[in-house]
């Protein structure tokens, strides 16, 4: 009971860093936020997690990142940005650190004061939940950077036709994509809302877009983005592009559906031959098996 207790805890520790990673926003992107919505003229008082627990956070994580090897920081800067995140590297470093630390401590704690448990599973325990708390966070997000990639290439189709559509009935590229971003929702949605932010900001269409392709790294955002640059250098009808790329986009997403539904016999061929197969043969071969052991057996 300890032991499962102690496993328990230690998956809370982890869930609960994870949501505080995903939902904790900055308070630039509050700020951004409360504009977009009409509501920057307003000041609103900070609460006490504006005023003392996120400045906290982001001493120690600016601490943490100075700590950093160069590469790693960007590395994790990339991720964490492709993740639809903001924070710093070392916010996720710290978050990492006290997840292992606090699980490995737990489950060695419940194992030391549980004597039903042998000492080697207990210092296996401890270690596997060590490694748990070092590698968990990690590929919880990657995990999360392939999730939100696949969102973003499934939404593209359609959010590139609307924005055809607005194009060719009048509209400017960055009026299309305000007027689709103001009613979608997703990561997609997101990347577009950041463009036309940063545009607004100062930054020139050029860079805004190709910043989306990195944080995106989803192959129809980067095409996407490279078709519409090239046409503004050589002076196509947007348009145009934009059309032949949703048309490029949609013949993507058949032929992902068509492998996909390729694949789906070879990955039902494991639950069957381990999981319903054998279920199958103990119904049907069960009674006959049992009446000619039974047969044999009075003979």
């Amino acid at each position: 009971m300890e032991l499962i207790a102690a496993i328990c805890f230690a998956a809370a520790l982890f869930v609960g860093a994870r949501a505080v990673l995903v939902h904790a926003p900055s308070a630039t992107r509050a700020r951004l936020d409360r504009i977009a919505q009409g509501d920057g003229t307003r000041e609103v008082l900070p609460d006490v997690q504006q005023r003392v627990v996120q400045p906290l956070a982001r001493g120690i994580g600016r601490a943490a990142s100075a700590l950093l090897p160069e590469h790693t920081g960007r590395w994790l800067e990339e991720e964490i940005a492709a993740g639809g995140m903001d924070f710093r590297p070392g916010t996720f470093v710290m978050v990492t650190a006290g997840s292992t630390l606090l699980m490995g401590g737990s489950i060695a704690l419940m194992v030391l004061s549980s004597p039903r448990v042998p000492p080697g599973l207990g210092s296996l325990l401890a270690l596997a939940s060590v490694g748990l708390g070092l590698v968990g966070p990690v590929v919880w997000l990657r995990g999360r950077v392939a999730r939100r990639q696949a969102e973003m290439q499934r939404a593209l189709p359609d959010t590139l036709d609307l924005i055809v559509v607005s194009v060719e009935a009048g509209l400017g590229f960055d009026a299309a994509v305000a007027r689709i971003t103001d009613q979608s929702d997703g990561p997609l949605a997101e990347e577009l809302r950041r463009v036309l932010a940063d545009m607004s900001l100062g930054m020139s269409r050029r860079d805004a877009l190709q910043a989306m392709a990195l944080r995106a790294r989803a192959s129809g955002v980067s095409s996407l983005v490279t078709a519409i640059l090239q046409a503004e250098r050589t002076g196509m009808s947007i348009g145009g592009v934009l059309r032949s790329q949703a048309t490029h986009v949609r013949t993507l997403r058949r032929q992902r559906a068509e492998e996909a539904a390729m694949k789906a016999p070879l990955k039902m061929l494991f639950p069957l031959m381990f999981f319903i197969f054998p279920s199958l043969f103990i119904v049907v071969l069960g009674p006959p098996v049992l009446n000619l052991m039974r047969t044999m057996g009075g003979n």
